[in-house]
């Protein structure tokens, strides 16, 4: 997702160009398998120290769920707001010092950026830290592995044998009671 930002960067503070983002084959991450188009919208505006570049994208992700380990598809809808400061001297073309700050992204020395990586850090910051494929997934069985959202398995529940004491004690109190 380049764009050629050259004339906007030799326009006044404050000019802005506008664009909408339609972009087919995208691969953001090797863990992020996006299906389908990423389509959205962005806004990129000069200011004293370089461009101010915000927008929003709307993907569709798939996904493995953490209980059931299936794949299913995760649609997103993602904002982004960054920075980005030039490398080089538009009128000049003389190289500028680096930039101190960890969070601003360059322009490189053909007046191009590049909004990919700026989308893929906020589509990672977006996730959330379980992917489930329903909320209520109940996951597999962890002594025979079948899927317990298609039923219950034939599987007793494993019981710790430091607790056995208490099963008995249990026991006791259930058949006191009768």
């Amino acid at each position: 997702m380049l764009y050629n930002v050259a004339q906007l960067m030799k326009a006044s503070v404050g000019t802005s160009l506008e664009d909408d983002i339609h972009e087919e084959d995208i691969q953001l991450d090797e863990d992020l398998k996006v299906i389908g188009p990423i389509e959205g919208h962005v806004r990129i505006r000069r200011t004293n120290q370089g461009l101010l570049v915000d927008g929003w994208v709307d993907l569709t992700l798939e996904l493995t769920c953490t209980r059931c380990l299936k794949t299913f598809e995760q649609p997103m809808h993602v904002t982004f707001m960054e920075q980005f400061h030039p490398t080089v001297d538009i009128i000049t073309g003389v190289a500028l010092p680096p930039i101190e700050e960890e969070d601003v992204f360059p322009i490189d020395d053909h007046h191009l950026i590049d909004i990919t990586e700026a989308i893929r850090q906020q589509v990672l910051l977006a996730l959330p830290m379980a992917t489930l494929c329903q909320e209520d997934c109940a996951g597999l069985c962890s002594q025979c592995g079948h899927d317990l959202n298609l039923g219950p398995c034939d599987c007793k529940p494993e019981v710790d044998t430091r607790f056995s004491v208490l099963e008995k004690l249990l026991q006791n109190g259930s058949s006191s009671e009768s």
